[in-house]
């Protein structure tokens, strides 16, 4: 049974289903809600001004250790878009983000799931244990933004 986690900060994404998604039966592919985690999390990182200009220019790199995706009701091109909420659960030592995964107009959970990533030196590929300080900064910075509108 899904519970919805507690969580640092959300994001709400909207990503256009194509034509290209879907299967034969035009529902959406299995992988493609890997990527819309994907597009969803970047998503997410430059609403609080951190994609990946600021992680290069900070010399870092956050590859992904983990992933995890469990369907519940598919998608189908006719859905237009998939709503994903992304939700950070963790941002120390490792980044931690919870995804729900909607069609445009449905509270019917479709896929949910999560990912894992480290921080690396970008020059160097070692693991950085403590989260860089200008990243948790832009996460606070979002997190007050969003409690205060």
């Amino acid at each position: 049974m899904y519970r919805k986690p507690e969580f640092i900060i959300s994001h709400e994404s909207l990503i256009p289903i194509s034509f290209h998604d879907t299967d034969a039966m035009r529902i959406v592919w299995h992988g493609n809600y890997i990527k819309y985690f994907e597009l969803a999390r970047e998503d997410m990182f430059n609403a609080f001004d951190f994609g990946y200009d600021m992680m290069k220019k900070n010399i870092f790199a956050m590859p992904i250790v983990e992933c995890e995706c469990k369907y519940r009701h598919p998608l189908k091109v006719t859905d237009k878009c998939a709503r994903v909420i992304s939700m950070m659960t963790q941002c120390e030592g490792k980044i931690e983000i919870h995804y729900e995964v909607y069609a445009l107009n449905s509270d019917i959970l479709c896929a949910y799931g999560h990912t894992a990533q480290v921080m690396i030196n970008a020059r160097t590929n070692e693991l950085l244990y403590i989260t860089p300080q200008p990243l948790l900064d832009a996460i606070e910075d979002f997190r007050v933004k969003k409690e205060n509108v």
